[in-house]
């Protein structure tokens, strides 16, 4: 009877998150977009923000396999989380976080020189709150706003070093660390405030040569976490009726 009474309700609470997934406005809009950019190419992503996702969340992943080069003996990986604190008709205030998690193996040098990604509409940027190491935030490189690694359309860059395409490794962030800010958009985003933030390139610096990898955006849904919590209350229920 425990096993049926368990698995009865497991199926409850998967129907009952299933609701919750249909019946809950999802937090963005992110799309794929079929197009690819960087060094290795990577898909491009773009993620739309409205005046109601103000208070959430979006995780970008940035990953370089050794086996993308000849030259590269190890796998590059960083992440970031981007929460909008703000958004008005003219401003988006963005708080970013974010870490290299490359692997640390010796001495080898995999720093983190400048990250970005574009906007539509066209906007200023401008820090509220500056980085550790990324000190300056900028548009892209020359007319066409363009990343190291073939992309354009860069409405923001952040940087540690000389500008958006780079200098010195030992300016970058480190394997291992993190940086945090906060980033004002200044724009024209209409009465009902909209924006898409698109291509999220990223460029490391090692001792192996330069990578400009696109970033994958991935929503965390509260949902995702109500369902586990709710199937770990079942797992615990079940224990404590075998146990009586």
């Amino acid at each position: 009877m425990v096993l049926k009474d368990f698995a009865w309700g497991a199926l409850s609470a998967a129907a009952l998150a299933a609701g919750i997934f249909s019946g809950t406005a999802q937090a963005f809009l992110i799309t794929n977009t079929g197009m690819q950019a960087g060094n290795p190419p990577g898909d491009l992503y773009e993620v739309k923000i409205s005046s109601t996702d103000v208070n959430s969340s979006f995780d970008i992943f940035w990953n370089v396999p050794s086996s993308a080069s000849s030259a590269l003996t190890h796998d590059l990986a960083a992440e970031m989380t981007v929460s909008v604190d703000a958004f008005t008709s003219t401003t988006l205030d963005l708080s970013i976080a974010i870490s290299n998690t490359t692997l640390l193996d010796g001495g080898f040098k995999a720093n983190i020189l400048s990250f970005g990604f574009g906007v539509d509409p066209d906007v200023v940027p401008s820090f509220l709150t500056s980085g550790t190491t990324f000190v300056t935030v900028a548009d892209g490189q020359g007319g066409q706003q363009s990343f190291p690694g073939g992309f354009k359309g860069i409405d923001v860059c952040a940087f540690a070093a000389n500008n958006c395409s780079g200098g010195s490794v030992n300016d970058g962030l480190a394997i291992g660390a993190s940086d945090s800010m906060q980033i004002r958009l200044t724009g024209a985003f209409g009465s009902d405030p909209m924006a898409i933030l698109m291509g999220f390139p990223l460029k490391f610096q090692t001792d192996e040569g330069s990578y400009e990898p696109a970033g994958a955006v991935v929503p965390v849904p509260a949902a995702v976490w109500l369902f586990g919590s709710g199937l770990i209350g079942l797992v615990g229920l079940a224990r404590r009726k075998k146990a009586a």
